[in-house]
């Protein structure tokens, strides 16, 4: 594909990443720079061709609506905050049109949703999201195989990203793929960046390594027990420990103690599925772990200075005002 254009159709749902988006947009410009060419086409998409507000509340006008899209090389959907509440049947019919015609299509962060409910994911597919999302994700689609590595890329043409700077590395590698390494390397070398590996957890490592190995492990088994808490001396027993040792390394770790921990894990839990979600507020309460609502909203409010649903609703307002930042 030496000297094929490669063209990127990229698809942008309402309050999308900028980041991602800048990531790859300045990805394929160094590269069409350098060889004074224009190797990689990039095409911005909304489902009406109308402008549209990323995130960070910046308006972005784009090039065309879902009929522009016409069998390109890649099609990226970079997800936005309200991944499941507006969907598009057309984009579902051109993106599973798109697939057949062997099409790449790289899902970034929130974006796997679409693929999801675009029927698209098979039980061999391997998908990852922004590990914000992945309980919200498998909560929907409890079927499909998820994993925390930065990027996955399947063999049937889908591919996912986390999200964040990790689509510079799922860029990169695509480039790699399609144009060979070194397209890839003097990108990289001109954003002063060094590519992980797809295997790399989204997690930071260093941040790992810095962790006491029983807080660690305590952690792991908190995050698997949200919605049923586990009692702090269930966690201590599980790890053969004694609960005055677990609750002192608690308090050397982190000043707070085992179980003040586990609340505030549980409450950003809640919090996620408050912003990306919309179910009830009494149902993420239980879904976090809450038997009481009363318990669930105080302790929400103690670290957030909001309540749950004045939470949700200051971020809504946000996120569906019409003003131009």
């Amino acid at each position: 594909m030496e000297n094929k254009t490669v063209s990127f159709d990229i698809f942008l749902e309402p309050e999308f990443p900028v980041n991602s988006l800048i990531l790859i947009q300045e990805a394929l410009r160094i590269s069409n720079q350098y060889r004074i060419n224009e190797i990689f086409k990039i095409k911005l998409i909304t489902t009406d061709g109308k402008r549209i507000r990323s995130s960070n509340g910046q308006w972005w006008k784009v090039d065309a609506g879902l009929e522009g899209i016409k069998n390109p090389d890649f099609i990226v959907v970079l997800g936005g905050n309200l991944p499941v509440q507006k969907k598009s049947k057309k984009l579902f019919s051109i993106l599973r049109v798109a697939h057949k015609n062997l099409s790449k299509i790289i899902a970034i962060d929130t974006g796997a949703f679409l693929l999801a409910e675009a029927g698209l994911i098979t039980n061999d597919t391997v998908v990852c999201v922004h590990w914000e999302v992945k309980n919200n994700f498998l909560e929907k689609y409890s079927n499909i195989k998820i994993v925390d590595d930065i990027y996955t890329i399947n063999r049937n043409g889908l591919i996912f990203g986390a999200g964040g700077i990790s689509t510079l590395d799922l860029i990169l590698e695509c480039i790699s793929t399609v144009k060979g390494k070194d397209y890839a390397n003097e990108i990289a070398q001109a954003l002063i960046y060094r590519p992980r590996e797809n295997s790399t957890n989204q997690k930071d490592e260093l941040f790992e390594l810095s962790l006491d190995n029983i807080c660690k492990k305590a952690i792991q088994i908190m995050e698997k027990n949200i919605e049923v808490p586990l009692k702090i001396n269930e966690i201590s027993k599980k790890l053969n420990v004694s609960l005055r040792t677990l609750e002192r390394k608690f308090y050397k770790m982190y000043k707070i103690s085992p179980i003040k921990f586990y609340v505030n894990l549980r409450v950003k839990f809640a919090r996620n599925l408050l912003f990306y979600d919309d179910r009830k507020i009494n149902e993420i309460s239980s879904m976090a772990g809450f038997n009481y609502n009363s318990v669930f909203i105080n302790s929400f409010k103690k670290i957030y200075n909001k309540t749950p649903s004045e939470y949700r609703k200051y971020f809504r307002n946000q996120q569906f005002d019409n003003s131009i930042f």
